[in-house]
């Protein structure tokens, strides 16, 4: 057993645009609007349709439908427009565009009135959360004051917490400590992906030094050598209080049932979702979030006929299906799936499937590939083989993200993925302290050292279950996108879109914060709208 001890605390690395009159990032190849809100609305039509696009979560089409609406001169259209707008900005993580979207406007007693005052209060914790992760704690955190001085305060428990952070322990030893027991392959074929994780957490403590009273002890074991659930029995009497690992699917089902037993929750490294739940949360990206970030690119860059090839695995399957099912929720119609057969030299006949009659045009304007690097190169050849050119927009997942893919002579240029966030603060910190480049699952282990430095702080201050803490509705900020769990085990994180060309080109970036919650209602009813 190898025994770490190190401190916690916070950082950041992001950076928040701050004019609201500037539109938020979208994507950078310009995509075509789904609809053409200026032109082909009527303008009676044109709050409701901006309504429409916002429930639809059509982001782009919101904008331009909301924008020229916020300075009407009817002043019930201006109120709507908003309040949606700003919702729509918080959607796209531009925050503070949102909040100033919302200046100048009084809460008043009708549903709208209301829905702004709780809106602008959720606006400035989100902002609040923003600025301690990237300021840390040497500077005031504005947002907090913001907030206090609102009529409407909702989640004070989120302030309590925000506030809380502020409260510094310099120079105090300890007076809680937070025992994790990381699971990991640290020899055998695994070792290179296991010690990538576990070297992360430690930079990753390192980085966070405690400044809180609280410390992070990391316990090691080698899941290589030990029989999974055996060590589960041990830990579950060992005063652990949570559980990083393991990295495979089968050792996460052998150790879960006498962990969460304890009440010990498990953050496991698998990307398989079948194994979560219970007490068991994924700390991987799992392939159904790449799959319908993948979708709802496709559909924002006006591709609306669409197709996926996937390997018979359970990765290509749940692709498959999170996929399909985002694109026919986005709009788009799902002209065929095929499944091929990974180890097989010539999928002409999965292809084929897809494509239809010899020489008739394609039946698809995109096609989602979700299968590894590797066998890229066959299968695009066979793809263009069977008249899939260029033409034709190619998506993927985080498995496309490997430098093979970069060859000059590469028939991947222009494709797109969905994709685990790279973050260079922190590649740079890795290089330092280990000599060599930070593997994939590196970071992983760093943004998990900053969610355990935030909760072992969380936990001495409140006392409360730490898998109660874990289960907060806005989720924990992260270099390399923002992590969100929830109760039945499924886990939101935040992805770039990445573009294939002489390098990966991050065309949009993952938001580091969820977004704030869409209500049910976009559109409350206004009965005094006279003070907007």
């Amino acid at each position: 057993m190898v025994r770490l001890s190190l401190s916690p605390a916070l950082m950041a690395t992001t950076l928040l645009t701050v004019v609201a009159s500037v539109a938020p990032p979208v994507l950078a190849m310009s995509p075509a609007p789904l609809v053409s809100p200026t032109a082909a609305v009527a303008p009676e039509n044109r709050l409701e349709a901006a309504a429409t696009a916002l429930r639809e979560r059509r982001w782009q089409a919101a904008l331009e439908l909301y924008t020229p609406l916020v300075n009407s001169t009817n002043l019930a259209e201006r109120a709507q427009a908003r309040y949606g707008l700003a919702l729509t900005y918080s959607q796209l993580g531009e925050d503070e565009s949102a909040y100033r979207t919302l200046e100048g406007t009084l809460r008043d007693a009708s549903p709208l009135g209301a829905a702004v005052g709780h809106l602008r209060a959720q606006l400035a914790l989100n902002l609040a959360e923003r600025h301690l992760a990237e300021k840390g704690f040497t500077t005031p955190n504005p947002w907090l004051r913001h907030y206090e001085r609102l009529a409407d305060q909702p989640d004070r428990a989120r302030y309590e917490r925000l506030v809380a952070a502020y409260d510094v322990y310099q120079g105090t030893a300890a007076s809680s400590t937070l025992r994790v027991a990381v699971l990991l392959p640290l020899s055998g074929p695994l070792a290179e992906a296991g010690n990538a994780v576990l070297q992360g957490l430690h930079v990753g403590l390192t980085h966070f030094e405690g400044r809180r009273g609280t410390r992070v002890e990391l316990e090691a074991h080698d899941t290589a050598r030990t029989d999974a659930a055996s060590l589960a029995q041990r830990l579950a009497v060992a005063d652990v209080d949570a559980v990083v690992g393991p990295l495979l699917a089968a050792d996460v089902q052998a150790v879960a049932p006498a962990l969460t037993a304890a009440g010990i929750p498990v953050l496991a490294l698998s990307n398989d979702r079948s194994v979560m739940g219970n007490g068991v949360h994924a700390l991987n990206y799992l392939p159904s979030a790449q799959a319908r970030l993948a979708a709802r690119t496709a559909v924002r860059l006006g591709h609306r006929k669409l197709a996926v090839l996937a390997p018979t695995t359970d990765y290509g399957t749940e692709a498959l299906e999170a996929f399909s099912d985002e694109a026919q929720r986005e709009g788009a119609r799902v002209t065929g799936t095929a499944f091929y057969d990974p180890k097989a030299t010539d999928v002409g006949a999965s292809i084929r499937q897809l494509t239809g009659a010899e020489g008739s045009p394609l039946p698809f304007d995109g096609v989602f590939v979700p299968a590894p690097a590797a066998a890229m190169p066959l299968l695009k050849a066979q793809l263009n083989y069977y008249g899939v050119t260029s033409a034709t927009l190619l998506l993927g997942t985080g498995l496309w993200q490997t430098n093979a893919l970069l060859a000059p002579n590469s028939s991947m240029r222009g494709a797109l993925l969905a994709a685990p966030p790279k973050v260079a603060a922190f590649e740079q910190h890795f290089k330092a302290t280990y000599g060599r480049e930070a593997p994939m699952l590196a970071v992983l282990g760093y943004d998990t050292a900053r969610l355990l430095a935030d909760v072992a702080a969380e936990q001495q201050r409140t006392q409360r279950p730490l898998g109660e803490l874990l289960l907060r509705p806005e989720g924990f900020y992260g270099s390399s996108g923002y992590l969100s769990f929830r109760a039945n085990g499924q886990t939101e994180r935040g992805l770039d879109v990445v573009r294939i060309g002489s390098q990966f080109e991050v065309m949009k970036p993952a938001l580091t914060l969820a977004p704030v919650p869409l209500p049910a209602e976009v559109m409350p009813n206004a009965q005094r709208p006279s003070r907007w």
